[in-house]
């Protein structure tokens, strides 16, 4: 995941050291708020707060890509991932394709159905979020392979006379990614999206999804590789398990990151979401209507297990062994987001070492 906040040149030059690196994709986030509350943005509770007034502190994607795109030449970019509210799907198309020119058709496009911590507070519904995600998919594709005049009735999106002149850089549009973890929104990437980018960290689970997405894409008459099998993961590397575990558990952050979890991860630990029963967090959590109390109350109602479960943990090789059992799940494309500086920023230098040593663990297949 590349750096989205000041200062500019981190933001900006992350992409080449990634590319120099021999990663061969950077993925950035698209927020305008972080999940963390206001409450307990505090330099006693958060080491961050001493040097960050704010944690909602976003940078727009879109010209971070651009502007990234000019430092390298190889490495595909991406965003990872918007919504069709904040964004309307004409005004994205039309983004995507000026992204593929910039970047030389290395653009990716994610989308998700949205996040409330990115709409309620400016004002954003985000009634039938699944209808509104399929038409909007259904609208950019319509508008990025017809220069138009096109049509479209909808019940959220409509075109009526609509054009986009400018076209795909090369023969095809760029690729549409979406991020879904319920069996709807799966079978919904299996008919439409070209790539799958779910929370992934526990094998079982991620090979249930991928088997729904596989199943409705051959339902839908779709060849194999239409749909390329991501996994966005979550590590914290250390130099050894038990020194990972204590960098988690000792994360007041970090629960909050575990509470944009769905229920599920919470009845399996044999209590229901600290937010209410059968919410799933990533859609749900509202961090701007929580208070520092309640804050402190919800992180601590995190069972270690869900806290521990929510991320590859450990050493290098642990790190490895992890994300090649999602490729062995079926994975096919792995983004890598290292939480050990959020969790402890002092361990930002060590970690970035050790995160190098698990990728390169990674790529010779040496891992058991």
């Amino acid at each position: 995941m590349g750096p989205a906040r000041p200062p500019s040149q981190a933001a900006v030059g992350a992409a080449a050291r990634r590319e120099a690196d021999g990663y061969d994709a950077m993925w950035w986030a698209d927020h305008l708020l972080h999940w963390f509350p206001m409450g307990i943005w505090d330099p006693e509770l958060v080491p961050q707060a001493a040097a960050q007034p704010s944690p909602h502190v976003w940078f727009d994607p879109v010209p971070v890509i651009a502007q990234s795109a000019l430092s390298t030449e190889r490495i595909r970019l991406g965003i990872g991932v918007t919504d069709l509210v904040r964004r309307n799907p004409a005004s994205l198309a039309q983004t995507a394709l000026t992204l593929d020119h910039l970047t030389g058709g290395r653009f990716m496009l994610g989308i998700g159905t949205g996040e409330q911590l990115n709409l309620g507070p400016y004002g954003m519904t985000n009634a039938r979020p699944l209808r509104r995600l399929e038409e909007g998919i259904e609208v950019m594709r319509l508008l990025m392979s017809d220069p138009g005049p096109v049509d479209y009735a909808g019940e959220v999106f409509t075109l009526e006379g609509a054009c986009m002149g400018v076209r795909p850089l090369g023969d095809r549009p760029p690729p549409i990614w979406v991020g879904a973890h319920r069996p709807k929104g799966l079978a919904l990437v299996g008919r439409l999206a070209d790539g799958w980018l779910p929370l992934a960290t526990d094998v079982d689970g991620y090979s249930a999804m991928l088997a729904q997405v596989r199943a409705a894409q051959a339902a839908a008459g779709r060849a194999l590789g239409d749909v390329t099998a991501g996994a966005y993961c979550r590590v914290v590397v250390a130099d050894s398990l038990d020194d990972a575990r204590g960098v988690i558990l000792n994360s007041l952050l970090f629960r909050f990151i575990a509470l944009t979890r769905p229920s599920e991860a919470f009845e399996a630990a044999g209590v229901d979401h600290p937010l209410g029963k059968g919410v799933f967090g990533i859609t749900e959590l509202q961090p701007m209507a929580i208070g520092r109390d309640e804050a402190l109350a919800l992180a601590a109602a995190v069972p270690d297990e869900v806290l521990l479960g929510t991320v590859i943990h450990g050493t290098p090789d642990d790190i490895a062994r992890g994300v090649r059992a999602l490729a062995h799940a079926g994975a096919e494309h792995v983004q890598l987001t290292k939480m050990t500086p959020l969790c402890d920023p002092s361990r930002a230098a060590a970690s970035e070492a050790l995160l190098g040593e698990a990728v390169t663990t990674i790529r010779s297949g040496d891992s058991t």
